[in-house]
């Protein structure tokens, strides 16, 4: 099993959310730039629904920042908490973590096959959600940053003497 420093979990989180977030944040823009090809409007003089994506992104951002920045929170205590000098990668997150991981992967899927969800909410959505992991992910990386800087200098304690027969 992949044993890693235990305060490296905090590096892993951080790499995670980030690319998942910057993943999720491509595709939104990808949706966003399909939306004249897609003919979406939303206003009867036929102007596309860009207006809204903006301000629709902004607010669906502020709500996952705000629920990321206590998960961030409270992954980082777990993992700060942890006794363990070097534990499993895997360890990264609690069983109810992935499973919640699991479910939101398999909405994800399903509702980009669901037929009729407009492109436009994959643009403004995915262009708020992308950003607030992305932003959980480099929170992880500061937090593993200050910890990494704060420990004292690894030690290795000084190797007994051989003549020493312990009397």
């Amino acid at each position: 099993m992949c044993k890693i420093p235990t305060k490296g979990l905090l590096a892993v989180n951080g790499v995670l959310w980030t690319a998942i977030g910057t993943k999720i944040l491509v595709t939104g823009v990808a949706s966003y730039m399909r939306l004249g090809a897609a003919g979406e409007t939303v206003a009867s003089n036929g102007t596309a629904a860009l207006g809204w994506i903006v301000p629709l992104s902004l607010l669906v951002f502020a709500g996952f920042y705000w629920m990321f920045t206590g998960v961030v929170g409270k992954y980082s205590a777990r993992i700060l908490a942890m006794p363990e000098a070097r534990t499993s990668v895997f360890k990264t997150f609690s069983l109810k973590g992935y499973l919640i991981i699991a479910f939101m992967i398999g909405l994800g899927i399903t509702l980009k096959h669901i037929p009729g969800i407009p492109t436009s909410f994959f643009a403004w959505f995915y262009c708020g959600l992308g950003p607030g992991l992305l932003s959980a992910g480099i929170r992880f990386l500061i937090r593993w940053w200050r910890e990494r800087r704060s420990q004292p200098p690894h030690t290795i304690p000084p190797k007994p003497d051989k003549t020493d027969d312990g009397n």
